[in-house]
């Protein structure tokens, strides 16, 4: 990344931070202003929805365009491949020239340009593979996975974008399950990929969000040891099956009794780890993944249906989450064991990602009420009198 856009970056966190302990009551009005004043920052950060809005305009009008050009000029596969590196090249071009200034950085448009710059790369390099050099399907597909991998990496390790990491673990992942003995890779690589994100979700040499998009790649790697050693994953031969020409084989019963065990406790330790190490992202994960164990255990041992095991499980959250929230009021402070339910700083952001959805959703044009044949007289006074008067009348 830039040194200025860390510094944007930097600037936009504290002055976060100083809104939420401000909201929360931790400072006063004169500490917020100079925190505000000794961390200024230049950039302009629309709404979450207007971002979201932008990038899906700008998608559109770099996808038209290219169709546009493809159709007017025709061109065979080698002409194609150029003009798909061509718009890629030019995306960017636009995305360094975003990234630079404070104006346009956080608008959602260096994103979208960044996104499509890459996919086009990509199928560039899909169809010169293929068509071009005439690379065997099998092959072309694990050079374009590699590809994939390395290019939104890159796109991430340069623009900052946790999304271009996750895109970059989950092309990772897909090659290593076509290779032999993926799942026991899978293991191995995802768990190395943990043990490397780890120690940068608080490191300070990092940018804000360098430091998000360890996250997604933890993530990424506890995801990938959990499917790698799910029984239900094992039983069906779910990555086996993303291999070409791979023979279905059911497991051993010493593989599935290994599968089944790691199934149950995989969960409960990376509770474990949450609550050793007070990560929320990490309780999300160990929920999830104990939800994933639960689904699992019914799909082989039918205990009740899937409706009352379903009931049951969430009353049971329900009332844990009840319980602790009790707990921690009684608890002298407010506080016991590092936890608290008083939020000095909850992160906007996230809130408004949540947002998004709805809001775009209103945005689909409704049904259209269908008009009456016929005005009827509708008996009452009118709801507006004119001449700036108001009410009924």
């Amino acid at each position: 990344m830039r040194p200025e856009s860390i510094a944007w970056e930097r600037a936009a966190e504290v002055r976060a931070a100083a809104d939420g302990w401000r909201r929360a009551g931790a400072i006063d009005p004169q500490t917020h202003d100079a925190i505000r004043r000794a961390y200024p920052d230049p950039c302009v950060t629309p709404s979450a929805v207007w971002r979201v809005l932008t990038a899906v305009m700008v998608t559109i009008v770099v996808l038209c365009a290219f169709g546009a050009l493809a159709v007017t000029t025709r061109p065979r596969e080698p002409g194609f491949t150029v003009l798909l590196w061509l718009f890629a090249a030019a995306c960017v071009v636009a995305t360094e020239y975003m990234e630079a200034s404070p104006r346009l950085a956080r608008r959602g448009a260096a994103g979208a340009a960044s996104a499509c710059g890459i996919v086009l790369f990509l199928a560039g390099l899909g169809v010169f593979l293929h068509a071009v050099l005439a690379i065997r399907d099998d092959a072309a597909f694990n050079a374009l996975l590699l590809a994939s991998a390395l290019t939104w990496a890159a796109g991430a390790w340069r623009w900052g974008s946790p999304p271009f990491a996750g895109l970059s673990a989950a092309s990772l992942f897909v090659l290593l399950a076509r290779l032999p003995l993926g799942r026991v890779v899978w293991v191995i690589v995802g768990s190395a990929l943990v043990g490397l994100a780890t120690p940068r979700l608080d490191d300070g040499a990092l940018a804000p969000s360098h430091r998000r998009a360890a996250t997604v790649v933890l993530l990424a790697g506890i995801a990938a040891v959990y499917v790698a050693l799910n029984v239900y994953s094992l039983d069906q031969g779910a990555l086996e099956s993303l291999r070409r020409f791979a023979p279905p084989r059911a497991p051993s019963t010493a593989a599935f009794a290994v599968a089944a065990v790691a199934t149950a406790v995989l969960p409960v330790v990376i509770l474990l780890w949450a609550w050793r190490s007070r990560r929320t992202v990490l309780f999300g994960a160990g929920i999830v993944l104990l939800a994933l164990s639960l689904a699992t255990l019914r799909y082989y041992v039918h205990v009740a249906p899937l409706w009352a095991v379903l009931s049951v499980s969430g009353t049971a959250l329900i009332a844990l989450a009840l319980a602790g929230e009790r707990a921690l009021r009684r608890a002298p402070g407010g506080e016991r064991a590092g936890f608290t339910l008083d939020a000095l700083y909850s992160d906007e952001r996230q809130q408004q990602l949540l947002q998004v959805v709805p809001v775009v959703g209103t945005l689909t044009p409704g049904p259209v009420a269908p008009a009456s044949a016929e005005k009827g007289f509708a008996p009452g006074g009118g709801a507006s009198g004119g001449g700036g008067a108001s009410g009924r009348f």
